[in-house]
């Protein structure tokens, strides 16, 4: 597969979508480029999505669409990375998507569409590629839009869910992530799947699936625990504990074999038309 995903760039507008950095732009600016991207989660999901990018034709595509894209970051990646391309970026979340229009119109970015409402609104049809980063989980199992995403894909096309596993494992007591966990079970309402239920789904939906994988083992999670409770310090410890948090991340990667984890990803191809 092709190796040219690890040149995409990740987080390059978190001045512009992050509402803490929004406050103070000159002081975001300098943040950002002496310590990157400053979420340590996104900095987690960024790398894996990258890789991911690796099990595609990526530099193929022509037409992609990022289903539920928040702030738009992946958006933002790939429509640098393949400026070839067209990318749809979808969110039912109205702000989010007027945010991400005013940061096409400052950047001047020509080959992102937004589009505001659910991918079954989609008239268009044809796309090479379809994926979605840690946003299933947040919808419930019969509303999954994996049908939607085979209808709208051409003959070929490929479909990548990236979401967490419906067991996670915890290094730190769970008492320390009481507020997080509250969050989870108001939104994680989709969280349900292993990896073998996810490939299980995507094969039920007529998908062949070529590749699946468990991602984020300890050391990642050590990584976000760090990331997380220092974020809730304030940043005079979040800064300071961004290096060592986003090194157990990289560490983790490094060592694969990953038997287990607390992420899955799968990706799966439309069958060609005989």
């Amino acid at each position: 597969m092709e190796k040219q995903a690890s040149a995409l760039k990740f987080g390059n507008f978190q001045t512009y979508t992050s509402p803490r950095l929004q406050k103070r732009p000159v002081l975001a600016k300098l943040i950002h480029n002496v310590f990157g991207y400053t979420n340590v989660g996104s900095f987690a999901r960024a790398r894996i999505f990258r890789d991911l990018l690796n099990e595609v034709p990526s530099q193929k595509f022509e037409k992609v669409l990022d289903i539920g894209c928040g702030w738009g970051e992946y958006s933002f990646m790939l429509a640098k990375g393949l400026p070839h391309a067209k990318v749809t970026a979808l969110e039912v979340d109205p702000p989010k998507i007027q945010l991400l229009r005013r940061i096409l119109q400052k950047e001047a970015i020509q080959n992102i569409e937004p589009f505001t409402g659910y991918l079954s609104d989609l008239d268009d049809d044809g796309y090479d590629f379809m994926f979605s980063v840690d946003v299933f989980e947040h919808i419930e199992e019969s509303q999954m839009p994996f049908k939607d995403a085979y209808d709208r894909l051409k003959p070929g096309g490929y479909l990548m869910v990236k979401m967490p596993t419906k067991i996670q494992r915890t290094i730190m007591p769970d008492g320390w992530f009481e507020e997080h966990q509250d969050w989870l079970e108001d939104e994680h309402i989709g969280q349900i799947y292993m990896l073998e239920d996810l490939v299980a789904r995507f094969e039920k939906e007529g998908f062949q699936v070529t590749h699946a994988a468990y991602h984020d083992q300890w050391l990642a999670r050590l990584g976000w625990e760090i990331g997380y409770l220092s974020h809730k310090a304030g940043p005079i410890l979040q800064l300071p504990a961004l290096p060592l948090a986003k090194a157990l991340v990289r560490l983790d990667k490094a060592l694969g074999n990953q038997k287990w984890g607390n992420t899955i990803q799968v990706i799966g191809q439309k069958p060609l038309e005989k």
